[in-house]
């Protein structure tokens, strides 16, 4: 039998769902996550944080309402989110939300403090890095699929109907990035038509991130007829 595949929007039931879809997005090419630095002594991992960012609207790369999720036989195996970029945050994090996370996670004022901090060192105290700011008016972003379920082209059928999405919206141009070396998603963006925007490699990174950050590349797609 076919298996049977059908792409809706996400609600708040799927918030443990999209965590862990958030959290294999994060691990190509390098096998971590860097979230888990972050939180290391706060006795919270990262999929733990990453659903009380989503339960708290304090993600700046999509909410719970922006994820398309992918379901196989009535079963999400894949999802990703589309949205209009927050032109004065581009970083991942919104901070003005961290004490309604910290909040849900029971930290003291302590470790909040350092999570702050630690979170500031890494992204820098200008919350517009130049590399994150938006090659268009619609971004793409957290696009992953189970890893039971890989293999079968379905992140392209979940892209494919996310960029329904996009054109619907009136959306002239979609945006998308990956961590260079992430060879399987530049594929599978490349063959439903992303083409490569910039690229900034790792020694733009050097001083921001660790020494084997390999840089990334950003991509873009026409939506709408000009």
């Amino acid at each position: 039998m076919d298996a049977v595949l059908k792409t809706r929007k996400a609600t708040t039931a799927d918030i443990p769902f999209l965590a862990r879809i958030d959290y294999e997005v994060s691990l190509p090419p390098l096998n971590r996550c860097f979230w888990e630095d972050l939180l290391q002594g706060t006795g919270i991992r990262a999929m733990q944080f990453i659903e009380a960012v989503l339960r708290a609207d304090a993600s700046n790369w999509g909410g719970v309402t922006d994820f398309v999720v992918l379901e196989e036989q009535g079963n999400p195996v894949a999802a990703a989110a589309g949205y209009i970029p927050n032109l004065e945050d581009y970083c991942p994090f919104r901070l003005s939300s961290l004490n309604k996370v910290a909040q849900e996670l029971n930290w003291s004022e302590e470790i909040t403090t350092t999570f702050r901090d630690r979170y500031l060192q890494l992204w820098g105290g200008d919350l517009r890095p130049f590399f994150l700011t938006p090659q268009a008016p619609w971004i793409i972003e957290n696009v992953a699929v189970l890893p039971e379920a890989r293999g079968r082209g379905l992140g392209k059928v979940l892209l494919k109907a996310l960029l329904e999405e996009g054109r619907s919206q009136q959306h002239s141009h979609a945006g998308i990035m990956i961590i260079n070396g992430n060879e399987v998603a530049r594929r599978t963006y490349e063959a439903i038509g992303f083409k490569p925007y910039q690229t900034f490699h790792a020694a733009y990174f050097s001083e921001q991130f660790n020494s084997d950050f390999p840089g990334v590349t950003k991509f873009g797609l026409r939506l709408t007829q000009s």
